[in-house]
């Protein structure tokens, strides 16, 4: 365990103090127990990370920061074992901070919740380049909530390799760098992994939305985020995700009126819920 490493990493991803200092009391005092997740988890098995949360859902979010930062020193050696330039990591780790965020506005818990999604940063299965991640990723789009006729509309096949965009909460959503983040994911890739022929990108989300259109301005971000994208398809599957992402909010029985209206956005949203409009995800092709 290289302290020093892990007191780098927490400053140069900006991690909370408070929830630093609580996992590194467990690395100090419990350190059986995150070796235990350390060395049993991988990227298809977070059973020793879900089991920690599940015993104790505030202790074990500390504990699960504690093995997530832990293990992230076997992610830099393997980063340097292939040449991925530091910038790239350090980019990449700041999702722990992002989602240590999360925990604290949504729960007010101190550590790490998202585990299984997480684990795509931790065992070298996602990169943040630029404005955007890319996860290694075979489609699935029953999985997605795509029809029949939909997925005969889809400009990749099914069960085909692609890379999986995510767009992390931060940073605006410009599009001129989301192009500069394609442009830097081909490089990448083809640079570091020469060897997944992968066919295009996907993007499984609520900023993909065609019903987005209703009640967004037309010269915002994110109606221009979905000119990146050759083809955008709407699942039959419904969620709240914008409320989430807007609000904080995971609550599936939000009282609309209640929402506050700070932006545009919020208000242009909260109304459009309020008149019974529905929201989900649009699911976006971007070819090689």
């Amino acid at each position: 365990m290289d302290i020093q490493f892990i007191s780098e990493l927490a400053e140069r991803i900006s991690l909370d103090k408070t929830a630093f200092d609580k996992a590194i009391y467990e690395l100090e005092n419990n350190l059986d127990g995150v070796l235990y997740i350390k060395e049993n988890a991988s990227l298809s098995n977070m059973k020793p990370f879900v089991k920690a949360l599940k015993k104790d859902r505030e202790k074990g979010a500390c504990v699960c920061l504690a093995a997530a930062l832990l293990i992230s020193e076997d992610a830099y050696k393997q980063y340097k074992k292939l040449g991925i330039p530091d910038n790239v990591f350090y980019d990449t780790f700041s999702d722990i901070s992002v989602w240590v965020n999360t925990a604290k506005r949504e729960e007010n818990i101190d550590g790490l919740l998202e585990v299984w999604w997480i684990r795509h940063i931790l065992y070298l299965n996602m990169f943040k380049l630029g404005r955007m991640q890319y996860q290694f990723y075979k489609t699935d789009y029953i999985l997605s909530g795509l029809s029949p006729f939909q997925i005969h509309k889809a400009p990749i096949k099914n069960k085909s390799k692609v890379l999986n965009i995510h767009i992390p909460e931060g940073a605006r959503l410009d599009y001129a760098e989301c192009e500069k983040s394609l442009s830097m994911a081909r490089r990448f890739f083809s640079e570091y992994f020469p060897e997944y022929d992968y066919k295009g990108f996907v993007c499984d989300s609520w900023l993909l939305d065609p019903r987005n259109a209703r009640f967004m301005s037309t010269d915002s971000n994110i109606m221009k985020f979905s000119n990146l994208f050759c083809t955008v398809l709407k699942p039959h599957k419904n969620n709240k995700e914008i409320i989430r992402r807007l609000w904080g909010k995971q609550n599936e029985k939000t009282d609309f009126s209640l929402l506050s209206e700070d932006t545009d956005l919020q208000k242009r949203t909260k109304n459009y819920l309020l008149l019974g409009g529905k929201t989900g995800n649009g699911y976006g092709f971007i070819l090689k």
